[in-house]
C-alpha cells in the first residue's frame, strides 16, 4: 500500500485539496454509512442510506461547479434539470457501492498512510519552513466548513480505499500489439470521396404550410410559448474593491511600514567569493580530520605566496565538484545563503584577501573575496503606492464587513427605498434587465439565495427591499423589485411568423432526408446518371477534410472490396449528404514510438471500460434502491 501511495501521491493530494477549499459544500464520504438528515432516504445502497440532506448538498456543489464552468451564463432551470439531478444521485450511489465493496474486500488504509498523505499536502505546510503545521492544518479545516482533523482524515482514508479499488481494476487492462497495429492502420488509412449535398433550400418550393397548420401547432405546443414569471430590480452592489478604494492611509503610517520592513524594499550587499574545499566525512576520525586541515593550510600558504594562482590551485585541488572546474568561483551571494562559519569569515574580509582554513560541516575552506556589491535601498516614493495598497488590504476586511452590515441594516430599516442605503455608503443604484425565477438574466443576480428573496411576497407584493445577500466572495447585493410580470403565454399573432418558419424548416428537412435516402437507394442499385458530385477529396479519421463527422463511421466502414461505395446521412442545418467512396489508400505500418503512444491511449480507454463494467457489477450487487420522487425536480419545489 505504501508503494501505491507513493506512486499516486501527487494526484491524491490534488484531489484532497478540493476537500479543504472554503467553497466545499459536499459532505464527502466521511458521511457514508451514516443516516444523517431528516428528509428521509433518497436512496439505499448496500444497506445504508443516502439522505435528502446529503443529496441536496451534493446537488448544490455540482450546480456551483457547472455555474463556474459556464462563467455564470446558464439558466437555473438547466442547473436543476432532471439530467443533472440524476447524475448527482447516481454519482453518490456509485461511490457508496464502491466503498461498501472495498470494506467487504478488506481494503484498509493505516494511520501512517493517512498521515503521510496529509502531511504532504502543501496547503497544510508552513510557508516559511516548508514543514507540516498542525496549527495551519486545524485552522484551514475549521475555516472551510468547521470540520475536525478526525473528520478530514476519515475522508482521506476512504478516498484512498476507493482510489485503490479503481486502480486495481484499471491496472489490469491489456491491449495486444496486434490490435494496436490494426487500429493504427485504420486510423491512418485514407479514402478518396466525392460528396453530393441536398439542402432544405432545394426543396423549399415543394413545402407548404397553411394557417390551419400554424394554428394547430400553436394550440398543441403552448408550453413552448410560455413566458416565465419575471421581474426587473434596482440594486445596490457592495464589493471589497469599492471599500478598498475608499480607505485613506495616513502618510506617517506608510513611512512607519517602510521603516519596519526595510528588507522588503532594498537589495542587500552581495559578495563574490572563490574557495578551495578539502572535504571531511561526517564520521571522520581525528587523524583524518587533522590531515585534511593540514592540507588546507598548505594550500592557503601556496595561494598567499602566489595570489594569481588561486584559480589554478582550486581546479587541481578543490573537492567541491560544483565550483572546482570554475577555479573555485561561487559567484555573488548575500548573507543567509551560505553556512554561517563560511559567511562570517567572508563578510569580515576585504577584497583580495585570502583566509582559512574555515571549518564547516563540509570540511575545510580556503576563501578569497573577489568583489563586493554594495546594498541598495529603494526610495520610499517608488514603493509608496505599493505600501498603501498593502495597508488598505489589511484594513479592507473589517471595513467591508462594517459596510455590509450598514447596507443590510439600512435596507431593512428603510424598507421602501434603496436610496438611504446607497447614500450612506456612497454607492450608485443600478437597474437590472428582466430576471426570471429560474435564474435567467444577469449572472450577478441569479444566486439562488438572492432569487428566493427577490421573488418572495415581501419583495413583490409588499414592495420591500431584500436584505443584503452575498452573491460572490466579498460581494453583497441588496435589491428592490421595480417591475413584475406574471407567467403568461405569448399571443398567437406575436408568434405566427415564427411558427410558420419553424414548420417550413421542419418539413423541408424531412423532405430532404426522404429524397436523400431515395437517391442513395438508386446509387446503390447502380443508377448514378443524375448524380452531381463535388471534386474528389482525400480524407482520413485524423484529417476529415470537410467530411461530416456524422458520416465518418459509414465512410470508413464501407467495404473496400466493393468500390465505388455509397453512404448517406443527415447532417446539420437540415441537410443530407451522400458520399461516394472511390478509392482506399492503405497506411504504412506505424513506427515503434507511434505504436507505444497508441498502445497507451488504448490501455487508458480499455481501463476505463473495464472499470465501468466492474462498477456496474458492484452496483448490481449492492441492492441499490433510488426513490425517484425525491430526486425529481418537482419534489423539491
Amino acid at each position: 500500500m505504501f508503494e501505491w501511495v507513493d506512486k499516486h501521491k501527487r494526484w491524491i493530494q490534488v484531489i484532497l485539496l478540493i476537500l479543504i477549499v472554503p467553497s466545499f459544500a459536499f459532505l464527502g464520504i466521511n458521511y457514508y454509512f451514516q443516516e444523517s438528515g431528516t428528509g428521509g432516504a433518497v436512496a439505499k445502497v448496500a444497506g445504508s442510506k443516502i439522505s435528502a440532506q446529503e443529496f441536496e448538498q451534493a446537488l448544490r456543489k455540482r450546480q456551483e461547479d457547472l455555474r463556474k464552468m459556464m462563467e455564470g451564463k446558464v439558466d437555473q432551470a438547466a442547473l436543476d434539470s432532471t439530467d443533472v439531478r440524476n447524475s448527482v444521485i447516481n454519482g453518490l450511489v456509485d461511490q457508496r457501492a464502491l466503498l461498501a465493496h472495498a470494506l467487504h474486500a478488506g481494503i484498509t488504509v493505516t494511520d501512517d498512510q493517512v498521515r503521510k498523505i496529509v502531511m504532504g499536502i502543501p496547503e497544510f505546510q508552513d510557508q516559511a519552513t516548508g514543514k507540516f503545521s498542525a496549527e495551519r492544518y486545524e485552522r484551514l479545516l475549521r475555516e472551510s466548513d468547521g470540520r475536525t482533523p478526525v473528520m478530514f482524515e476519515s475522508e482521506v482514508r476512504r478516498s484512498l480505499s476507493l482510489a485503490q479499488v479503481r486502480d486495481t481494476v484499471a491496472d489490469s487492462a491489456l491491449v495486444p500489439m496486434t490490435v494496436v497495429d490494426r487500429l493504427a492502420r485504420i486510423r491512418e488509412q485514407q479514402r478518396e470521396v466525392n460528396q453530393w449535398l441536398l439542402t432544405p433550400e432545394q426543396v423549399r418550393s415543394k413545402v407548404n404550410v397553411t394557417d390551419e397548420d400554424v394554428k394547430a401547432y400553436y394550440e398543441s405546443h403552448k408550453t413552448e410559448f410560455r413566458i416565465p414569471e419575471r421581474v426587473r430590480v434596482e440594486y445596490v452592489l457592495l464589493n471589497l474593491e469599492t471599500v478598498t478604494k475608499g480607505i485613506d492611509i495616513p502618510q506617517q503610517e506608510v513611512a512607519k511600514w517602510y521603516d519596519d520592513h526595510k528588507d522588503q524594499y532594498g537589495k542587500p550587499e552581495e559578495r563574490r567569493a572563490s574557495h578551495i574545499l578539502i572535504t571531511v566525512p561526517k564520521d571522520a576520525k581525528p587523524d583524518v580530520k587533522d590531515a585534511a586541515r593540514k592540507k588546507a593550510e598548505a594550500l592557503l600558504d601556496e595561494v598567499r605566496r602566489a595570489p594569481k594562482s588561486f584559480a589554478e590551485v582550486a581546479r587541481k585541488n578543490s573537492q567541491d565538484p560544483g565550483s572546482a572546474a570554475n577555479g573555485g568561483d561561487l559567484g555573488f551571494f548575500a548573507r543567509g545563503m551560505m553556512v554561517k562559519p563560511f559567511e562570517d569569515a567572508l563578510f569580515a574580509m576585504k577584497v583580495g584577501e585570502v583566509e582559512g582554513p574555515v571549518e564547516t560541516q563540509y570540511g575545510y575552506h580556503v576563501i578569497r573575496l573577489e568583489a563586493v556589491k554594495p546594498g541598495e535601498k529603494v526610495p520610499l516614493d517608488k514603493v509608496r503606492a505599493e505600501i498603501e495598497l498593502e495597508l488598505k488590504k489589511g484594513k479592507a476586511g473589517k471595513a467591508f464587513a462594517d459596510a455590509a452590515d450598514t447596507l443590510n441594516n439600512v435596507a431593512y430599516e428603510q424598507f421602501d427605498s434603496l436610496k438611504p442605503a446607497a447614500e450612506a455608503l456612497k454607492l450608485p443604484i443600478q437597474t437590472s434587465d428582466w430576471i426570471t425565477r429560474d435564474g435567467g438574466g444577469m449572472p450577478l443576480l441569479v444566486k439562488p439565495e438572492l432569487l428566493t428573496k427577490i421573488f418572495s411576497d415581501d419583495a413583490i407584493k409588499n414592495k420591500r427591499n431584500t436584505n443584503a445577500v452575498e452573491v460572490a466572495p466579498n460581494t453583497v447585493v441588496a435589491a428592490r423589485v421595480i417591475d413584475h410580470r406574471p407567467a403568461d403565454v405569448l399571443p398567437f399573432e406575436e408568434v405566427r411568423k415564427d411558427v410558420q418558419q419553424q414548420l417550413l424548416v421542419e418539413r423541408a428537412t424531412k423532405l430532404v432526408e426522404e429524397e436523400g435516402k431515395a437517391m442513395l437507394a438508386k446509387l446503390k442499385g447502380g443508377d448514378d446518371k443524375a448524380a452531381t458530385w463535388s471534386p474528389p477529396v482525400i480524407v482520413s479519421l485524423q484529417k476529415l477534410s470537410g467530411l461530416a463527422p456524422e458520416a465518418a463511421r459509414d465512410v470508413f466502414t464501407a467495404d473496400p472490396a466493393a468500390l465505388p461505395a455509397y453512404v448517406g446521412t443527415p447532417v446539420s442545418n437540415g441537410r443530407y449528404v451522400i458520399y461516394r467512396v472511390g478509392r482506399v489508400i492503405d497506411a504504412p505500418a506505424p513506427n515503434e514510438e507511434q505504436r507505444k503512444a497508441l498502445a497507451r491511449q488504448m490501455v487508458q480507454i480499455t481501463a476505463q471500460q473495464q472499470f465501468d463494467a466492474y462498477l456496474q457489477t458492484v452496483r448490481a450487487g449492492a441492492g441499490v434502491e433510488i426513490d425517484p420522487t425525491k430526486v425529481e425536480r418537482k419534489a423539491q419545489q
